[in-house]
């Protein structure tokens, strides 16, 4: 098996892939911010759609929601103000492998827990969670289909997989990558470059049925220009556009999944 290496090295080098302020980076502008919460409204309709479907989980218990790979904490910021606003009983919990993610999160997160271990290894039992989310954590891990392995573990049966990466696979993110921009391809610690078709394979070998993706934004292959188009109300109208128009192109990938039940269903 191969496993994800420590952090710590990367954390004392500076490096900001391990080191940036994700609330800083990724919330600085309306723009971004904007981006953000259109990715919670969309884990937001996946919820009510799974929900509709899985009567036991609305006979008045907590809903236990796990955020793997929870970095500093924003999607858990997320997951709360969703909880709130649709009047559900939730824990939260948040696991990270970076201690200063999860410092950070301890510190930043809605009263959620947090907890610092490997997505290799998880600290708890099997079928402990109703709704397990790892977003924008995936096309990181060495060991895919261990860690997958993992997540299908402590999530129980009928439970919510939400899972999330950048469709770097598609033709605009390789001509970014290889042609445009290949510094990022030289710099970046991504290992998987998926396409919609490769990450549902990848969800649905592990375990996963119901696999149904959804897409986001449009995959410029400069990244000027997507930071210019996410800026304007205007540019994100251009995106979804170009989105729709091809979709193979989105900039993102968002997959809802489910664990089979004791009887497969």
């Amino acid at each position: 098996m191969t496993k994800q290496h420590d952090p710590r090295g990367r954390i004392a080098s500076a490096d900001p892939w391990y080191t940036d302020d994700q609330f800083r980076t990724q919330l600085r502008t309306p723009g971004r911010r904007r981006m953000i919460e259109d990715r919670w409204r969309r884990f937001e309709r996946m919820i009510h759609t799974w929900l509709g479907s899985v009567h036991p989980l609305q006979m008045g218990r907590r809903l236990q929601v796990l955020d793997a790979g929870c970095g500093d904490g924003i999607n858990l910021v997320g997951l709360a103000r969703i909880a709130e606003a649709n009047g559900w009983s939730a824990d939260l919990v948040g696991v990270d492998y970076n201690p200063l993610r999860t410092g950070r999160a301890g510190q930043r997160g809605p009263g959620a827990n947090i907890v610092e271990a490997s997505l290799h290894q998880l600290p708890w039992r099997g079928g402990v969670f109703d709704v397990v989310l790892c977003n924008h954590v995936l096309e990181h891990v060495p060991d895919l289909d261990a860690v997958l392995s993992e997540l299908h573990r402590v999530l129980g049966a009928r439970g919510l997989f939400i899972a999330g990466v950048p469709n770097e696979g598609c033709l605009m993110g390789r001509l970014r990558n290889r042609v445009l921009q290949r510094s990022i391809g030289r710099t970046t610690d991504h290992v998987h470059f998926f396409t919609a078709a490769t990450f549902a394979a990848v969800i649905a070998r592990a375990g996963f049925i119901n696999v149904r993706v959804e897409r986001e934004t449009f995959f410029f292959p400069c990244s000027y220009a997507n930071v210019v188009c996410s800026e304007f109300r205007t540019g994100h109208a251009l995106m979804d556009l170009l989105r729709r128009c091809f979709p193979s192109q989105a900039g993102g990938l968002c997959i809802s999944a489910v664990k089979p039940g004791a009887h497969g269903g």
